[in-house]
């Protein structure tokens, strides 16, 4: 990965509350960690922000993208961990190839969100 798309991820997701510590590609995808201004607010993982996050690596990739793994970690802003999700590259795949639902997928991504207990 290079430093300019992690530095697009960054710049893209800043606009929207999410700022990114740190993007790590691995050989099954992408890790990233980031704050969300929202966790001490609503004391949830907002949908839409997840979504958000989602569709910029969608965003950052061809239309042909099968995707790859998502795992993402959510901190607050002192950095305690707050929760983490994930996506499965499968799920891209399916959603791409049409055996998924925009919606279908969604709810696939939200019920991976698990939150840490204090």
């Amino acid at each position: 990965m290079t430093d300019d798309f992690e530095f697009q991820i960054e710049s893209r997701l800043t606009s929207h509350g999410v700022y990114v510590d740190q993007v790590t590609e691995t050989e099954a995808g992408f890790e990233i960690t980031y704050e969300s201004v929202t966790v001490d607010s609503e004391e949830v993982i907002p949908h839409r922000e997840v979504g958000r996050v989602i569709n910029v690596f969608r965003d950052l990739h061809d239309d042909d993208w099968e995707g790859a793994d998502i795992s993402a970690v959510v901190t607050d802003f002192d950095g305690n961990e707050y929760g983490e999700w994930m996506v499965e590259q499968e799920w891209f795949d399916s959603l791409h190839n049409g055996d998924l639902t925009e919606t279908e997928f969604s709810q696939k991504v939200i019920e991976t969100i698990e939150y840490v207990e204090e």
